[in-house]
């Protein structure tokens, strides 16, 4: 007898953006100029927002809190959210977190002189220090 296996579908966290715009200026049916106007941003920075091309960060948070009711900490969380979310797809990301793992597992248990003194610990630290450098220089955002 065959049988279903039922995976769980995963589910990309929404950008702050998004929710901005379903839930709030077209709940209201608000302009994007008259939010943008009230929020003090152009126009255009607020449509990064929306289509998730721009973050929503701390300053737009405490605007939007205002605007919305709806507490800064909130709207930061679901940014945070999506962004990790994004940042764990990265296959570099991956390869960072895959050689931290390795260093942690392996390393970190020697005692302190005998890991400042393992050549191969060494190399690992260089090398995770160079990924973790390249990632944090590069953001990628996938379209909504």
């Amino acid at each position: 007898m065959n049988r279903k296996v039922y995976r769980k579908k995963e589910c990309i966290p929404s950008h702050a953006g998004r929710i901005l715009k379903s839930g709030f200026i077209d709940q209201h049916g608000l302009r994007m100029e008259t939010v943008a106007s009230l929020l003090g941003i152009a126009r255009g920075h607020l449509s990064r927002i929306i289509n998730g091309h721009s973050p929503v960060t701390p300053d737009i948070a405490l605007k939007l809190e205002i605007l919305t009711q709806t507490p800064a900490s909130q709207w930061l969380a679901i940014q945070s959210k999506y962004d990790m979310h994004i940042m764990e797809q990265d296959k570099e990301f991956k390869k960072y977190k895959q050689t931290l793992n390795n260093w942690v597992s392996n390393s970190l248990p020697l005692p302190a002189d005998q890991r400042r003194a393992d050549k191969q610990t060494e190399a690992l630290i260089s090398k995770i220090a160079g990924l973790a450098k390249h990632i944090g220089k590069k953001k990628k955002l996938v379209k909504l």
